[in-house]
């Protein structure tokens, strides 16, 4: 177990090559489009589905790397909303606390695995099981977190559709993350969006079963150090 989740160096230049986020086939938009909110949650262009404060989801989660298979129960919580005191009007700074998040995954006997802390502005490892303590893939699963939450504020962007398919996709910029996102030819359901800061992180999400409006399994797809977390979702 001496080599336990660690990254190998010719593993990573080997695959980071051919590792790609961005979509093929791609052609210059038609026409531009509103990009949808679920559940109308206000939230900029980025849809996430975990925009709605104070809310959690639970899904059923494996999580495989190399050799290694851990399952469990997967639990994604935003925090609430902070009012002024005495009033329903959202405190000075809300926009802080609201786009804070905990990552939680723990096993079937209660063990946790990860317990993740995603600010707008940090992110903290509050407690993890001592053999996937590593800086390494810490850094890795921020980048799939924030990507799959909300990355921050979108300060670029390009519309393409795909040629044969016609589907609809978005490149943006938020922060120091490039994300690419494919949406259907009528724009209003979105099956995947890849992200990476850097050439090591690459990170590619897929939605399936949508069940009003929300999908019931999302796969997360590390494919620079093969690790991969598929989430069926219980409940929310």
């Amino acid at each position: 177990m001496k080599c336990f989740w660690s990254i190998s160096i010719l593993i990573i230049l080997l695959t980071a090559g051919c590792a790609s986020i961005k979509p093929g086939n791609l052609a210059p938009a038609v026409q531009p489009f509103q990009v949808p909110v679920p559940n109308g949650v206000p939230g900029g262009s980025y849809p996430s589905f975990f925009l709605p404060p104070d809310t959690a989801w639970l899904f059923k989660a494996s999580m495989d790397i190399k050799k290694h298979h851990l399952t469990g129960l997967f639990l994604v919580k935003r925090a609430p909303v902070r009012y002024h005191k005495g009033t329903t009007q959202p405190g000075p700074d809300p926009g802080i606390e609201n786009n804070a998040y905990r990552v939680v995954f723990v096993n079937e006997l209660g063990i946790t695995y990860f317990d993740l802390e995603v600010k707008p502005d940090s992110f903290r490892v509050v407690s993890c099981f001592e053999a996937l303590n590593k800086k390494a893939l810490f850094r890795i699963l921020e980048t799939d977190f924030r990507i799959l939450t909300f990355p921050g504020q979108v300060n670029f962007r390009e519309e393409f559709r795909q040629t044969g398919t016609n589907n609809r996709v978005i490149s943006e910029k938020a922060g120091r993350y490039h994300i690419w996102q494919t949406f259907s030819t009528s724009g209003d359901t979105i099956y995947s969006t890849g992200g990476r800061s850097n050439m090591f992180d690459l990170v590619n999400i897929s939605y399936h079963g949508y069940h009003d409006g929300f999908p019931s399994k999302i796969n997360l797809e590390n494919p620079v150090i093969g690790m991969r977390i598929s989430l069926k979702l219980l409940k929310r």
